[in-house]
């Protein structure tokens, strides 16, 4: 009987996959914070505008920072419930 050398083929298998899983998780992430940054842009050029331009300029700074990433914690709270959805009744 062969015995095969998992510990050396193994390892490598694991971090090949792991290391192509993190660069999809990535490339996702990125196209989802491009689309949040244009919609973000788009929903604050339509908000009316106060007087105060240092008001504005400070709500806008932090709206373009918090907006994108929560709508990316939501997007992928939803694909991680479509996944969970589909491979239930697959």
């Amino acid at each position: 009987m062969e015995q095969v050398d998992s510990f050396t083929e193994r390892p490598v298998r694991s971090a090949l996959s792991g290391c192509l899983y993190a660069t999809f998780v990535v490339s996702v992430s990125v196209g989802l914070l491009l689309v949040n940054a244009l919609l973000c842009l788009t929903i604050y050029g339509a908000i009316p505008k106060t007087g105060n331009e240092a008001l504005t300029s400070r709500l806008g700074q932090l709206f373009f920072f918090i907006a994108p990433v929560l709508l990316l914690l939501v997007q992928w709270n939803l694909l991680d419930r479509l996944q969970r959805l589909f491979s239930r009744r697959g």
